[in-house]
């Protein structure tokens, strides 16, 4: 069984694949992201050959909207973190004094002993994500685990250093 190429499904879907791209658009703030979308609903919409008669076109539109739903929210928890989840040791600072220098350059490099003792797959998660900027999709992806497990692997990494690096109160 595969897709039925020419059928009633394709022909609709390509008559309204630029209205299809047009409805994601703004629900998902890119246009590419859009036209992926919209891929993945035709591969969703696309019958077997031995499949149900043709279904209204806002059948076609509800997969669209379900899908780029679905994109965002994933999209807003994996790149939402809370104000506070920059550490000390991670934000931007002006070093006034020789003093202050010395003083960053040891915390810097004791973060650096923690960061280095850490299992390796949370490590390099932490890393990718804190030092190259890659999101958790792309680590994901880079590691061949799932994007839950790459940010199960960062949030155990980040209470670590956290615990380890926490100031004296």
């Amino acid at each position: 069984m595969g897709i039925k190429h020419g059928g009633e499904r394709e022909k609709m879907f390509l008559r309204h694949r630029k209205a299809l791209i047009d409805y994601a658009t703004p629900l998902l703030g890119s246009r590419d992201d859009a036209e992926d979308i919209v891929h993945d609903a035709f591969l969703r919409f696309a019958p077997d050959v031995n499949e149900a008669p043709l279904p209204p076109k806002t059948y076609l539109f509800r997969i669209v909207r379900n899908l780029s739903f679905n994109k965002r929210s994933r999209r807003k928890r994996e790149t939402s973190l809370p104000e506070n989840d920059i550490p000390w040791w991670a934000r931007p600072l002006t070093i006034e004094t020789p003093e202050a220098a010395l003083l960053f350059g040891e915390q810097v490099r004791s973060v650096s002993g923690v960061i280095d003792n850490l299992p390796e797959k949370a490590r390099v998660v932490l890393e990718l994500y804190r030092f190259e900027g890659l999101t958790l999709a792309e680590i994901a992806a880079r590691l061949g685990v799932s994007t839950p497990t790459a940010h199960r692997l960062l949030k155990e990494a980040m209470d670590v250093v956290k615990a380890k690096m926490a100031l004296p109160k």
